[in-house]
């Protein structure tokens, strides 16, 4: 929509002509209270931002349509690079690094335990922002408008009345590309003369923060005109350096290449950058200053012809000609020295005083002595303006020449060359941007809500868009993980379900954000981490993932931790649990019923707390447990896989195999067995699986089957939790898990094919013998194969057989030759049914 010059006011997603504005900031209490109160609609802020980024990339209607309107104010090239930065500030996966560096995590408005206390703690949005936005860089106000929306805030840009539309169409674009139509809720942008003070001091009547840029004139103008208590962010002008220590001056390699990359600083943006530097400090006596200015003269004739130069205008031009002049004048005292192209490009002046000196800008820069410990008792008075300080020094001078620097007042130090630019996530003139739009509140909730780790499993989440698109299988993950375009930083192996190696592959923050959602499922399900002393009995090494997550989820509550592993000493075990005083065990069900049967007599009244996972723990070893050793609590540690991660977590009013959903990590489906449909109520069907993206990037799980299949259950649970509800009810796919490892009925059929020519059927069949699992392999009469065969040709060539046993898992491999006729088969279709599993 074209904006019209009547209507010059963007107003949560309408335009609004001036005479209007007077009626609706009477409202405007009421829509901002009306907008906090609901649940900010990040997933949509990050989905719009990302389409408008993706828009600007591939240079389509959008970017020529701000392109126009940044060329009013702008130098064309320089426009587009802008826009090119701001593509990339407004992707995906920036955002993410934002929130993650700035705020902690990716949901920083959840309430969330501070483990192991009891209190809980988030940062919420300061409520309505008005934003006082400069007119010199078009930029800054539509990313300071992302900015104040990634924390949550309901915000009012004020532009002045001679800014371009820039910012408006941006937020305008912004609330089109939101799936979920909330945006506009908390956008508005104005243009507003800075003398129209009525409308400012209502404005500012509203707010709970101010975010202001500009010189000192106009912040002060805007704190006199604030309330009371109301929050004043500023972001001024400032000042930044070099400086070259003594030990790199001495270096004439050191020296060269210090130099050259403070040539390109200079030249860089014309040094209208805050971090651009104006002075540039030399660890050296004054005398050397001009020796030292003719090498910088050198390298900087050279650098400057490489970077396109934005003329400077007759104001800016006037001051560099004074400047100029002025140093010039005092060469007869001394004291200056003036370097000067011949094409007036550029300029260097050589001071013997003391100080930081501002330049004209425009590829000028002054040339100072000063000792390293002259930089505090110089440079502290400045320390409200300064901000960059391009740092030249050795690895022994580097810290006490950090330490000084920042005890000056600068807040940032950087490499030569790389003075105006950034890294993602990075503190903005002493703080964190996001932190300064938000508030970090606490809680310190009653004893009912000890097992809770998040409130937001009390609130019910706003239903999303359904997960579109083909059903997932394992194959496709697996060719997604193999054709990822970066290397990950966790992998893991999946245990024994194939017969090739299978990987799953994590970055740090999306595993540490799923790990601290299992940590609050741990915590439902009964630990307590301010009392409880856990061993790990969980399998550890080749790269399997369940001993290292739980040992990741049991740091981030807090508990008290003993890594044992799956040893097969089981008076080892034993020992230490005793010694230890450890009173809660997590691992695998076939192991925990082994370590009972063979040191259940002594750890009875001992161990209190079983949770176990990988696989299902029977009624029978559940029995035995609670009623002959005295386990009070058994709950299943977590519902997950290696490749999607944690899924569900048990309260302490789920029974068997029930759980709740980790809605803050999936978004599950259940659909038909056989086709994709989903299921009526009560029916069982196929697990399906789409994480939330913002807690696994790559690979991009949508829709995936995890090969489990499970029903809803309906009614709300007693817990007072509203994450769903679902019963797991076996396995869709061959894959099934016996003793510990994951097992894979069409491996032992090829493994029967390749090594001895078997032709015939094959079938799994797991029985329970006690607390023994036993795995056994059907296979028919008559192919020419005995059971010997069979059996020494599957321990040869499925290893885990035999580590299950070595590992002293409760598990039993058992071969039986059986007629066609005793297979089981599907009743619907007569197919041969791949495991029937027999375990109560």
């Amino acid at each position: 929509m074209a904006v019209r010059a009547q209507e010059q006011h963007f107003w949560f997603g309408q335009w609004l002509p001036h005479d209007a504005l007077p009626n609706a900031l009477k409202t405007l209490d009421t829509r901002v209270a009306a907008t906090l109160v609901q649940p900010f609609p990040l997933e949509d802020l990050l989905h719009a931002a990302q389409q408008i980024a993706d828009e600007l990339n591939r240079q389509g209607p959008l970017y020529h349509r701000l392109a126009k309107l940044a060329v009013e104010t702008t130098d064309p090239d320089e426009a587009d690079r802008l826009l090119q930065g701001a593509a990339t500030a407004l992707e995906r996966d920036s955002l993410l690094a934002r929130l993650r560096a700035e705020l902690g995590n990716t949901q920083p408005a959840e309430l969330e335990r501070r483990y192991p206390g009891r209190q809980y703690e988030a940062w919420l949005p300061m409520g309505c922002v008005v934003h006082v936005m400069p007119s010199n860089v078009f930029l800054v106000a539509a990313l300071g408008l992302v900015e104040s929306l990634l924390a949550g805030n309901v915000n009012i840009v004020k532009l002045s009345a001679r800014d371009s539309a820039f910012a408006a169409v941006f937020a305008e674009a912004l609330c089109q590309a939101d799936p979920g139509g909330r945006l506009c809720e908390y956008i508005a942008v104005l243009r507003l003369s800075s003398s129209e003070t009525e409308h400012l001091q209502s404005l500012f009547s509203h707010a709970d923060a101010i975010s202001a840029w500009g010189g000192e004139a106009a912040i002060e103008a805007i704190r006199r005109m604030a309330p009371q208590g109301v929050r004043v962010v500023t972001w001024g002008h400032k000042l930044s350096f070099g400086y070259i220590a003594a030990d790199t001056l001495a270096d004439p390699a050191a020296r060269a290449q210090a130099l050259r990359a403070f040539a390109g600083d200079i030249c860089r943006l014309e040094q209208q950058a805050c971090s651009s530097p104006q002075t540039l400090f030399l660890e050296c006596e004054g005398t050397q200053l001009v020796t030292f200015a003719t090498e910088l003269a050198q390298h900087l004739a050279e650098v400057s012809s490489s970077i396109p130069r934005q003329a400077p205008g007759p104001a800016e031009q006037a001051e560099i000609t004074t400047v100029t002049s002025v140093a010039r004048a005092e060469e007869a005292l001394g004291l200056t020295h003036v370097i000067e192209d011949a094409d007036g490009h550029w300029r260097i002046y050589t001071d013997t005083r003391p100080g930081l000196r501002p330049s004209p800008l425009f590829r000028s820069i002054w040339l100072k002595p000063i000792q390293r410990e002259q930089l505090v008792p110089v440079l502290r008075p400045m320390r409200t303006w300064l901000q960059t300080c391009g740092l030249a020094c050795g690895l022994e001078s580097l810290s006490p020449l950090t330490h000084a620097l920042f005890a000056a007042g600068v807040t940032r130090i950087a490499r030569p060359g790389e003075m105006t630019e950034s890294y993602l996530g990075a503190p903005h003139d002493g703080v964190y941007a996001l932190q300064q739009l938000t508030r970090r509140v606490s809680l310190d909730a009653p004893d009912c809500a000890r097992s809770i780790g998040s409130l937001a499993q009390l609130e019910r989440r706003p239903a999303g868009a359904p997960p579109a698109g083909p059903i997932l299988t394992k194959q496709g993950l697996q060719a997604m993980v193999a054709a990822a375009p970066q290397t990950p930083d966790l992998v893991f192996r999946s245990g024994g379900s194939s017969g090739n190696t299978v990987f799953s592959t994590f970055s740090w923050p999306d595993y540490h954000a799923q790990m601290t959602a299992a940590a609050h499922g741990l915590l439902a399900a009964g630990l307590e981490p301010e009392s409880d002393r856990v061993m790990n009995l969980f399998f550890a090494g080749h790269m399997y993932g369940s001993f290292i997550s739980f040992w990741s989820i049991l740091e981030k509550l807090g508990a008290k931790l003993v890594p044992m592993g799956m040893v097969n000493d089981f008076a080892e075990i034993a020992d230490a649990i005793i010694q230890l005083n450890v009173n809660t065990l997590i691992g695998s069900p076939s192991h925990l019923t082994g370590l009972f049967e063979h040191q259940g007599e002594r750890l009875r009244g001992v161990v209190e707390k079983v949770f176990y996972g990988g696989e299902p723990l029977t009624r029978a070893r559940r029995d035995r447990l609670e009623s002959h050793f005295g386990v009070r609590l058994l709950r299943s540690v977590a519902y997950g896989s290696n490749d999607a991660g944690p899924i569900g977590y048990q309260c302490l009013h789920c029974t068997g195999s029930e759980h709740h959903l980790l809605e803050s990590v999936q978004q599950m489906e259940i659909v038909a067995l056989e086709e994709d449909r989903p299921v009526a109520p009560g029916e069982t069907g196929r697990i399906l699986l789409t994480t939330s993206p913002s807690l696994r990037a790559h690979p991009r799980i949508e829709r995936y089957d995890i090969g489990d299949t499970g029903r809803w259950l309906d009614g709300p649970c007693p817990c007072g939790r509203q994450d769903r509800r679902f019963e797991l009810q076996g396995r869709s796919s061959d894959i099934f898990k016996a003793g510990g490892p994951f097992f894979n009925a069409r491996r032992f059929a090829e493994i029967l094919d390749t090594q001895l020519s078997y032709a015939g059927p094959t079938q799994i069949h797991l029985h329970e013998d006690g607390p023994d699992v036993v795995l056994e392999l059907w296979f028919g009469e008559g192919y020419g194969v005995s059971e010997e065969q069979v059996d020494t040709a599957i321990r040869e060539h499925y290893p885990e057989i035999d580590i299950c046993a070595a590992m002293g898992a409760a598990f039993r491999f058992a071969v039986r030759a059986v007629a066609d006729s005793s297979f089981v088969r599907i009743a619907a279709s007569g197919k041969l049914k791949p495991v029937c599993d027999h375990r109560s």
